[in-house]
């Protein structure tokens, strides 16, 4: 079967009652026992087939991120899952999981789709109208906002369930805790990532708008419900007032906090502008 040679216990023949004393040496066919009769771990009993042939023991085959072990139910193959992950050898989401690129949990939660008010259906995941991603930037959004840059946005890659996408800051117009050029990380949320609020793209750039959060545990910027982010346009200082007047010190409530030298160049040049028009 599946052992060339034995060898005699004598303390198994006398607890068999001198009946046997017989062990298996060197089980082959993945199988393990004192008569070869069982599946070693990692493999399972195939029903179909007697317990001598040689494919009596099948391999489990778990997925080696979906499942939680390599072993396997001895009698049914099943493997033990991962929190929404599902099959034989734990290969697939669950009904009502999306797959994400986390070896550690590979399916998530889809939001769950359905009607109610807005608190209550942020706390079932629902996904709603990204608010993050409004239409225009105008003076009161731009003054409840601690921070104001553009962003170039360089790379992507997942971190557990979040997204960290590498950016430039390329242009500060209003500092905060966060005022300085050059690279950094930019933070979206699971939930944001299934609901796609935002969709940001690699190579594009970005004006972000945020709040600080001093206990941020993560470095760089987090995208949460006080995030503005809009497509950067190199047109976008000459498109009228509606713009121009966030930035614009003179024009603006807020003007004690915004420093920057960029932002005073943008009013000079509206200055101009008027001054010229009025001499012709």
């Amino acid at each position: 079967m599946h052992a060339k040679r034995c060898r005699f216990d004598q303390e198994l023949y006398r607890l068999s009652e001198n009946r046997s004393g017989g062990v298996c040496v060197n089980c082959r066919h993945n199988t393990i026992g004192r008569n070869c009769h069982l599946c070693k771990a990692g493999y399972y009993r195939d029903a179909t087939k007697p317990i001598t042939n040689k494919r009596a023991c099948k391999h489990c085959g778990c997925h080696p991120v979906g499942s939680l072990s390599k072993s396997c139910n001895q009698m049914s193959g099943q493997c033990i899952c991962k929190l929404g992950v599902t099959g034989l050898t734990c290969n697939r989401c669950a009904r009502g999981y999306q797959q994400s690129r986390s070896t550690i949990t590979p399916c998530i939660r889809l939001p769950v789709k359905g009607g109610g008010g807005s608190k209550g259906s942020l706390e079932r995941g629902e996904c709603q109208k990204c608010g993050i991603v409004p239409k225009k930037l105008n003076q009161k959004k731009y003054c409840k906002r601690d921070y104001v840059f553009q962003i170039l946005v360089t790379g992507k890659e997942m971190v557990d369930t979040w997204a960290r996408y590498r950016v430039i800051v390329e242009n500060v117009f209003k500092r905060g805790m966060h005022g300085h050029r050059g690279e950094t990380s930019l933070w979206v949320s699971p939930h944001s990532v299934l609901c796609k609020c935002p969709k940001i793209r690699i190579g594009r750039r970005y004006i972000i708008l945020g709040k600080d959060n001093v206990n941020s545990k993560w470095q760089g910027f987090v995208v949460d419900g006080k995030t503005l982010l809009l497509d950067w346009d190199e047109h976008m200082m000459n498109k009228g007032p509606n713009f121009l007047s966030a930035f614009c010190p003179e024009l603006s409530d807020c003007s004690p906090t915004i420093t920057d030298i960029m932002c005073f160049g943008m009013c000079q040049q509206r200055r101009a502008g008027k001054a010229s028009v009025t001499r012709s």
